[in-house]
């Protein structure tokens, strides 16, 4: 007998699982070994078997032979290294199992087949059952038959998880998602297949649904969500999206349905949250750009900032009508995508974490700018925008002096925004970074006070010098029906003056708007009335008139 077959390791491996089937094929003389349990389960005469491919195959269900015999046909040509695929196998009672069989062929030094191994996994041996909720595992699918059935796949995620752990603790997140699969199931139709898909995400397999019916199943899953109260009293608000294929007509395997259903429901988080939204050739072109913008900015980080630009848009001072200063903003071209606009690409850098190397590279590009205009037009007020990302950064406040230092800066004259793309959960920990900046002699800004996280209880905990004014109370500032607008910048505008603040006013489209923000006083001016942003040299024309 073959030394492949007396071997102590096959023996070891042999007797490791219930499950997990070996098998070794001695090739030049057609003889396999396979393991007791593999005999003892599949009903096999032996271990030892002549001409096991052809054995085997009558165990092989008919429905899946064709998918069998191709990839072990490939694997003994040479064409794949790996056998790799899936199908159902005959038990020895006569029931049929689903299997994943695995294995590789070892050739001499002239390239001949001498020995075939692998193992075999039951994966009906596998658990079925998620133990937290309940439901079905995505192993489920291995077993359904996209092809032959029709309905709506429907892949749920709960909107800002991570937060809620964050909050209330990991504890707190099981019981949500306990409680969530339990609304899943009772707003279900019967024959639906419900399964946990991965942390917070849930697929329902809406069997026969059509578009009303998928759509209506989720009016009620959303209405019966809402507020969750936990066990320890804790009341959360539940909000989800999802996204939506049709099987068999948008996808007929498994693997495609899947990758449509990630692709739809990611569209649903970053454009349409809370709602559910099925896959269309428009998803697919979205998440194709998401994809070479990920690379492009990449790309350009990666080459020294290649593609990255700072743009300028002037602070006006509203009794003399000159630019005192100005708020640098970003702007990027990539090596494919040209056209992105800064809500498209900064949001992929704060979700990739990128955020806080371009946010330095536009720090330490202002700060320069600013000292080389200083010594051509004297001093200006320019800031530039920070995220909260980057501000709770250990060495951020070290980094900004250090480069204001490099550049021979006066801080008097830099003001640095904290940009709401963030929302500031920890506002006592920022304020001790706000206080090292201000005695160092930065200006720190809140910039879109009125919206997000500006809120009075932020005043109360960070030191500020500026207090930006968001633009939509501004715009329209001068249209009838719009005199809540002018009390809420009125008041504004007091309270900054009571506490010692000064104020800039975003969104200044035209001159009447500009002259009833000039009257109560603002401190600066910023809009489209007196400039769009532009690039270094536009704007340097500008400051050209303020010598003149």
């Amino acid at each position: 007998m073959s030394d492949v077959f007396n071997n102590e390791l096959f023996e070891a491996f042999a007797s490791a699982s219930d499950n997990v089937y070996i098998y070794v094929c001695d090739m030049k003389t057609d003889i396999s070994r396979w393991s007791r349990a593999a005999v003892e389960y599949f009903g096999l005469e032996s271990e030892y078997i002549k001409n096991a491919a052809a054995v085997w195959a009558n165990h092989v269900h008919p429905d899946d032979l064709d998918t069998y015999n191709n990839d072990i046909t490939s694997v003994f040509s040479g064409k794949k290294r790996y056998h790799d695929c899936q199908y159902r196998a005959r038990n020895a009672s006569g029931g049929y199992v689903w299997v994943e069989c695995k294995g590789s062929v070892i050739r001499d030094a002239e390239g001949t087949p001498i020995i075939f191994a692998g193992l075999m996994t039951r994966i009906d041996g596998q658990s079925k059952y998620d133990s937290l909720t309940g439901l079905m595992t995505m192993q489920e699918l291995h077993h359904f038959d996209f092809a032959s059935q029709s309905g709506a796949a429907l892949l749920i995620g709960l909107d800002g998880f991570r937060k809620i752990i964050s909050n209330y603790g990991y504890n707190a997140g099981d019981e949500i998602l306990v409680k969530f699969a339990g609304r899943l199931s009772s707003n279900a139709e019967s024959g639906w297949k419900l399964l946990r898909f991965n942390g917070d995400e849930f697929l329902v397999l809406a069997l026969g649904a059509d578009m009303q019916a998928a759509e209506e199943y989720y009016k009620r899953l959303r209405k019966s969500i809402g507020i969750m109260m936990l066990a320890d009293g804790h009341k959360v608000e539940i909000s989800i999206s999802a996204g939506g294929v049709f099987f068999p007509n948008d996808a007929s395997d498994r693997e495609m349905l899947i990758s449509k259903l990630e692709h739809s429901l990611e569209y649903a988080k970053n454009c349409r949250r809370g709602d559910m939204v099925f896959f269309s050739e428009e998803i697919a072109r979205k998440h194709e750009r998401g994809l070479i913008l990920r690379e492009d900015l990449k790309h350009s980080i990666k080459n020294g900032f290649e593609g990255f630009e700072l743009y300028f848009q002037p602070f006006v001072n509203p009794d003399t009508g000159v630019v005192a200063g100005c708020e640098s903003l970003l702007r990027w071209k990539g090596r494919r995508i040209k056209d992105s606009y800064p809500m498209e690409f900064i949001k992929v850098l704060e979700e990739y974490g990128d955020i806080r190397d371009v946010g330095f590279w536009v720090m330490e590009e202002a700060l320069r700018q600013q000292a080389a205009w200083r010594d051509r037009y004297g001093e200006l007020q320019v800031s530039f925008n920070v995220s909260y990302q980057q501000m709770t950064e250990a060495s951020f406040a070290d980094r900004v002096i250090a480069s204001a230092e490099k550049y021979g800066v006066n801080p008097e004259n830099i003001i640095i925004e904290l940009t709401e793309s963030c929302q500031v959960e920890n506002p006592k920990e920022l304020a001790a970074t706000f206080g090292r900046l201000r005695d160092y002699g930065f200006k720190m800004a809140l910039d879109d006070f009125g919206t997000a996280y500006a809120s009075m209880e932020m005043l109360k905990w960070l030191p500020v010098d500026y207090i930006k004014v968001e633009h939509s109370f501004i715009r329209e500032l001068a249209e009838p029906g719009h005199e809540i607008d002018y009390v809420i910048v009125d008041s504004l505008l007091e309270m900054c003056r009571r506490l010692g603040y000064k104020s800039i006013i975003e969104g200044v489209e035209d001159g009447r708007v500009a002259e009833i923000v000039g009257d109560m006083h603002a401190t600066l001016l910023q809009g489209y009335h007196y400039s769009r942003p532009v690039c270094r040299s536009e704007f340097e024309k500008l400051l050209e008139v303020k010598q003149q």
